[in-house]
């Protein structure tokens, strides 16, 4: 072969390249460990800590116990995210703190930093996404709508000139909001600060109905309806959403961590394992939808 004037230079220039393709794909050297860029990360290293935003009532996503502790299914996925960051800062004792959320503080929270990671039971829209991060979707619900089992409501429709129970700044309101104008339903809406609150306002007739998201109420009435068998949830999905956590913008060095974890999870059957635990005492096999979301999100390595 003749390499011809110039034909060493490229054989070396070939060789360079070469050799850093293959550093590129090669497994992260110890040096390349710790916070990097991430200012989350470097945050985090300095406090000793990782905070995690949680909901107090929303059984059993994340909730504060009888014990006081918080726990919930979205906890226990987002600990997977805690025990990542230990690994990347090599910082086995990095301590978790909880910082409780509500759907008015929630975002703002996680935008200015005051929260590293939010987990409970925030829907993954387009237009959040221009405030904050999102992890990977771990559950699919939808707007539905929680009534007296006698009550002759079945849809949103049924709901003409009656006052409806909601979360204020929630995707269900926004959702009730929509159709009231679209159908002139003439809905009267009255916030309450959780779900306890709302289904309280149902069981004792001060409202028609409580809007929230499916799975939520569905928990609700059939573990804390009194007398049981009281209370039902009715109607046509309302809107469809997906559940993330969030996390700050402009993050992207964190944000693959989460998202590593939460594939991590998803590929190992773990996520599975985790809804298993506690969703199957309430009587909520997990659905094909929820596992098609696990498996196309389970990107490897």
């Amino acid at each position: 072969m003749r390499l011809g004037k110039f034909g060493i230079m490229n054989v070396a220039s070939i060789a360079m390249m070469a050799s850093l393709v293959a550093g590129a794909f090669a497994e992260p050297s110890p040096a390349q460990q710790g916070p990097g860029n991430s200012a989350i990360l470097k945050r985090i290293l300095e406090r000793g800590a990782i905070n995690i935003g949680h909901r107090e009532a929303s059984v059993p996503f994340s909730y504060i116990n009888d014990e006081q502790k918080v726990e919930g299914y979205s906890v226990d996925l987002c600990m997977k995210v805690a025990d990542a960051v230990r690994q990347r800062l090599n910082k086995p004792d990095i301590k978790v703190t909880f910082t409780p959320i509500n759907v008015t503080n929630r975002i703002p929270l996680v935008a200015n930093g005051t929260i590293d990671l939010e987990c409970g039971t925030t829907s993954n829209f387009l237009t959040r996404q221009e405030q904050v991060e999102f992890s990977p979707i771990f559950y699919v619900t939808g707007t539905q709508l929680l009534v007296k089992a006698a009550s002759p409501i079945k849809e949103i429709e049924d709901l003409k000139g009656r006052r409806v129970a909601a979360l204020q700044g929630s995707s269900n309101e926004a959702a009730v909001r929509k159709l009231n104008e679209e159908k002139a339903l003439g809905v009267q809406l009255v916030y309450v600060k959780d779900l306890p609150e709302g289904a309280l306002l149902v069981e004792n007739d001060r409202v028609d109905a409580f809007v929230a998201d499916g799975v939520q109420i569905k928990v609700y009435a059939a573990n804390k309806a009194r007398p049981a068998g009281s209370l039902a949830v009715v109607g046509r999905l309302l809107t469809y959403d997906p559940y993330s956590a969030m996390m700050q913008r402009g993050d992207q060095d964190f944000a693959l961590l989460v998202r590593a974890a939460f594939a991590d999870a998803f590929r190992s059957g773990e996520a599975e394992k985790i809804y298993v635990r506690w969703f199957d005492p309430l009587g909520l096999k997990i659905e094909g939808e929820l596992l098609a979301a696990f498996r196309v999100q389970a990107l490897p390595r």
